[in-house]
């Protein structure tokens, strides 16, 4: 029998040595249940254009693990797939339109996608953010033109749909866009207390500021606590 997705994110959490969080396997199951409405169910044959959601969007603090989330997934998917920085890809999108400058802004639109097509069904945009005015205008139809032609997107962020952009400049032409991600995608926050770029395994890359007695002292008790047990090769002194 096939291991399901969670069963699978428990082994790799296993044999990285990660702490298993339940938090992170509900979102596990969560992206699975989308993956098989997208990909896998008659369904999405039949309604694939309006019917089902095509976007994952997971969102939460720096630290819970949301890249390790959808990085398992995305590595366990057998369509095809690509994984772009967010820059990068509106990078790619403005050089197509500056080559096809001669083209209505439509008919680009529409050329780009259908070719972005022909290289993914997924696409995985991790730490997704929009802070240019240019991007931000353009991105409501270049969606739009993606859900059109059934490229499925899943993307980690920060922050929630409703407040991307915000306090941007000239916003309401950005709101086409919040309204056609919020409609067209599973949205979950995943909310953990820990940072695991804080957790022990991660702290021997330290900091020691301001040059004082008392960071001295943090410094040597430090050094002691990473050499403990082990044996010196040599003796030195600080």
């Amino acid at each position: 029998m096939q291991k399901s997705f969670s069963e699978k994110f428990v082994n790799y959490c296993n044999s990285e040595n990660f702490e298993i969080n339940e938090n992170q396997i509900i979102v596990v199951k969560k992206i699975q249940d989308y993956y098989k409405k997208n990909f896998k169910s008659f369904l999405s044959s039949l309604f694939s254009k309006e019917y089902l959601k095509k976007s994952f969007y997971l969102y939460g603090d720096v630290g819970v693990g949301k890249t390790m989330v959808l990085n398992f997934f995305f590595n366990e998917v057998k369509e095809k797939k690509l994984r772009l920085h967010f820059n990068e890809f509106m990078l790619n999108f403005h050089n197509f339109v500056h080559e096809n400058k001669n083209k209505k802004e439509e008919n680009v639109i529409s050329l780009f996608v259908k070719d972005l097509k022909l290289k993914a069904s997924l696409i995985y945009f991790d730490e997704f953010q929009v802070t240019n005015i240019v991007d931000a205008m353009i991105l409501g139809k270049l969606f739009e033109n993606m859900f059109k032609e059934n490229i499925k997107i899943i993307l980690t962020s920060n922050i929630k749909i409703s407040e991307l952009y915000k306090d941007g400049l000239q916003r309401d032409q950005f709101k086409p866009f919040i309204k056609i991600m919020e409609e067209k995608s599973v949205e979950h926050e995943l909310i953990i207390e820990d940072d695991y770029r804080k957790a022990k395994e991660n702290k021997k890359q330290r900091y020691f500021f301001p040059l004082s007695q008392e960071t001295n002292f943090k410094i040597n008790k430090f050094f002691r606590t990473i050499t403990k047990n082990r044996k010196m090769l040599s003796k030195f002194y600080i």
